[in-house]
């Protein structure tokens, strides 16, 4: 039976330093395995003949042999100085000698050689320390008229060394060289998007080709390829109050076009008039709100005036035109998103910390299907926030080991890490081929602790019409990184400590909202416009990467998915009914829970009969009771030191999904393979055209409902995370408790009456809600309780 869980895995981090200190290595490389290279730098060869410079001239090449690996400068461009520059990497354990040939290229001779022994000519270098300074080692040659010096460098390093990114491996040796470029490792940062924001107010003084006829036009705004416009009003001045929103990339460059159209008939439309305006000459918004309403004077489009009109006349056209840059736009969908930070960098909040993330490498890796290349050229694409990495692509291996380490600054805790593995198919030429997507792992940074390395090895799994599919696994070294604190139990910094309170997204969201079905129109458009910024980049990351890295979660209707989430609601309700009819039980029974029910009435009726004695109340009763607190919260923070220390509160393993949830552990189930089938079949097999329409409209209602299952149990399971939170952490705990006390104290010390009184002021004073304490941003509480997690991201 295939395993589909996470496996632990014991790497040997940063040369066993991470199995040694858990808490937090402290190399630069700690996250991966070290893999030691032997390089061999090749910069250029000279004939230092002096008595046939000329007659003897030659085309050196320099040939690399170790054990069974042979690498060449043959296919390497040449500098203007006949330099190669070039860093050859091998695998050191492969052989004992390294043998450097030098060849004229003209006839094939051998000119020289010069051997290197692994183990005791060939120095180490450690990063931080400086490049070994090439040397010119001289190449005795039997052929006459030959004197030749060849200028290089070797030495053993990792993959730390900075040559790591530009080094030609032993394995890739058969890769052209015009397709090396391919196979590197590269950083990629996407330009940060703002959105454009044109509202077009009204038209004044606008007149048609014809004289006689009133013009019944509408605007059109168009930037790069994407064409807004608005509805066709009737007159001359016609008001449209429309926002067109567009998205463009962080430089601000662009035009916009702005056309007026004049609709004649149902299929006849002139242009009647044009504009331009540049987004860098619109106005900046940098806080929530709109820009000032301007007119501007639009003339007719190529200069064509009305019949017998020779007057200088213009037209206006009133606008908004603003760049929101106070806005967060979407280019993942929101379930899966990475960064919230909004385009002005001033609006950007405090960091907290460091993700860190060691790709290590890949097992069992599947064929590629339909496509005659059969070798396995994977490579790894990491994305968090703008930032992308790519990790090299080890050429032709069905278990590929990468071991490289990225890392990204954390605005926010709430978000998703995404890795994709993919097959280069650009390795042996620049074919126009896409890239096969193997699969995709996101790990949601909410579910890890902070300075704890989590090392596993996660199944990648593809969900299709066959059903669920493991491609492989990919292992994995995470970690996120933040500044110690000051004391055991105090956040190390304000923005720290208030990061689970604030706005998930930017104030404008909120006080300015755009609907979800714009954003996710914007969205695609944010998607292109990634895609064609990336491709600028040498070598390009492709197009249909970036577009699978940032797919959307399918909202296709799926019986697996609704039944999976009424589960979640009858879970959630059969938890409540249990507790409560145990605890109810436990009250209520009088055979084995004598002790219980005496105490529960011993407490009503203290309850009850100590306000009465108001003195003993004051005097005795409180101070007692504010001394029983401390005391209490101070048990609950010591208990807490020492399961800490104990290592008791060690945190559960990471899992990143649960396939008895998602309803894919009965797959051998006949009716569960017919709801994977249907779940991907976009066409019924029944052929009456009354029952597709039929099945199509269950599909749409249940998707709908689908959805509301989703989200109801999101809020249930939050408000159960909420309780377990409260059970689980006593500093959490003790804070509710000292909330409470002052409605104990209202109670006790001016009676009950006074605590009803107090209540119904309170309704009232928010019933009415003064314009002084109006405040339509979302609370801390809110964002607090926005932040508890659910099992949405358990499922596939």
């Amino acid at each position: 039976m295939t395993d589909y869980s996470v496996k632990k895995i014991s790497p040997k981090l940063g040369g066993e330093r991470g199995t040694r200190n858990p808490n937090g290595p402290t190399s630069s490389h700690d996250l991966v395995e070290q893999m030691e290279f032997l390089y061999v730098e090749v910069i250029k060869a000279i004939n230092k003949s002096v008595v046939y410079p000329v007659t003897h001239a030659c085309t050196p090449v320099v040939e690399i042999t170790l054990g069974n690996y042979r690498s060449s400068t043959r296919d390497l461009p040449v500098g203007p100085n006949r330099a190669w520059n070039q860093v050859f990497a091998f695998d050191k354990s492969k052989a004992d000698v390294l043998s450097v040939a030098l060849k004229d290229d003209r006839n094939n001779t051998l000119i020289g050689k010069q051997n290197f022994k692994v183990a005791a000519d060939i120095p180490s270098r450690v990063p931080p320390d400086a490049r070994i300074a090439p040397q010119w080692y001289p190449i005795t040659s039997t052929v006459e008229g030959y004197h030749m010096e060849l200028l290089m460098s070797v030495w053993f390093g990792t993959q730390a060394d900075e040559v790591y990114s530009n080094a030609w491996f032993a394995e890739t040796s058969t890769v052209p060289a015009s397709c090396m470029i391919n196979t590197r490792p590269e950083l990629y940062l996407a330009p940060r998007l703002c959105y454009v924001r044109v509202t077009i107010v009204s038209g004044h003084d606008l007149i048609a080709r014809e004289r006689e006829r009133t013009p019944n036009v509408y605007v059109k705004a168009i930037l790069d390829k994407v064409c807004l416009k608005t509805s066709p009003i009737p007159g001359s001045d016609p008001s449209w109050n429309k926002d067109l929103i567009f998205v463009v990339s962080e430089s601000l460059e662009g035009t916009v076009e702005f056309e007026l159209w004049d609709v004649i008939k149902t299929d006849h439309e002139e242009c009647i008039a044009k504009f331009e305006k540049k987004v860098s000459e619109m106005t900046a918004l940098k806080v929530p709100g709109s820009a000032s309403a301007l007119f501007y004077d639009i003339k007719p489009a190529g200069g064509v005036y009305p019949e017998g009109d020779t007057r200088n006349f213009s037209s206006r056209l009133k606008m908004k035109l603003s760049t929101d840059q106070s806005y967060h736009v979407f280019d993942e969908c929101t379930q899966y998103c990475s960064d919230y930070r909004a385009f002005a960098k001033g609006l950007w909040p405090g960091t907290l910390g460091k993700l860190e993330v060691g790709i290590l490498g890949a097992t069992d890796l599947p064929a590629i299907k339909d496509i005659k290349e059969k070798h396995k050229n994977a490579y790894v694409v990491a994305k968090y926030g703008n930032k992308w990495a790519r990790t090299r692509t080890v050429v032709d291996n069905k278990s590929p080991k990468w071991n490289e380490q990225y890392s990204w600054d954390i605005y926010e805790k709430c978000t998703v890490l995404t890795l994709g593995v993919y097959y280069n198919l650009q390795v042996y030429s620049n074919r126009k081929l896409n890239d096969y997507p193997v699969g995709k792992v996101r790990i949601p940074l909410s579910l890890l602790e902070w300075n704890r390395i989590y090392t596993g090895s996660y199944p990648i799994l593809v969900v299709g019409k066959e059903g669920l599919k493991k491609s492989g696994e990919v292992q994995l070294a995470v970690r996120c990184s933040c500044p110690p604190p000051t004391l055991e139990f105090f956040p190390p910094s304000y923005a720290f400590a208030t990061a689970p309170f604030r706005w998930l997204l930017p104030k404008s969201h909120y006080k300015s909202p755009i609907s979800i079905s714009q954003i996710e129109k914007l969205r695609e458009v944010a998607v292109d416009i990634n895609c064609k910024n990336l491709a600028r980049t040498e070598p390009p990351l492709r197009d249909e990467v970036v577009r699978d890295m940032l797919s959307p979660k399918s909202k296709d209707f799926s019986l697996r998915k609704t039944k999976a989430n009424l589960d979640r609601l009858n879970d959630f309700f059969a938890c409540l009914s249990s507790k409560y009819g145990q605890w109810d039980a436990n009250i209520r029974s009088t055979t084995d829970n004598t002790p219980k029910c005496i105490a529960v009435v011993v407490c009503f009726c203290v309850l009850w009969v100590l306000p009465l004695l108001t003195w003993l109340v004051l005097y005795v009763y409180l101070p007692c009771l504010g001394a029983f607190g401390v005391y209490a919260g101070l048990v609950f923070l010591l208990e807490g030191y020492n399961e800490k220390r104990r290592g008791v509160c060690a945190p559960p393993p990471l899992v990143l999904f649960d396939l008895k949830l998602s309803k894919l552990d009965k797959l051998e189930d006949t009716q569960a393979r017919d709801e994977i089938a249907e779940e991907f079949d976009k066409t019924s097999d029944v052929d009456p055209k009354v029952l597709t329409v039929r099945y199509d409209r269950l599909k749409a209602i249940g998707a709908d409902v689908m959805v509301l299952f989703g989200e109801a149990a999101s809020q249930f399971e939050r408000v159960y995370a909420l309780y377990m939170l409260c059970k689980t952490n006593r500093l959490v705990l003790f804070c509710v408790l000292a909330l409470g006390y002052p409605v104990l104290f209202i109670y006790y010390y001016f009676s009950l009456e006074s605590l009803v009184k107090a209540c119904i002021m309170l309704f009232v004073f928010k019933w009415v809600n003064f314009t002084f304490a109006r405040y339509d941003l979302p609370s801390g509480i809110k964002n607090f309780f926005r932040r508890l997690p659910n099992k949405e991201h358990l499922m596939m």
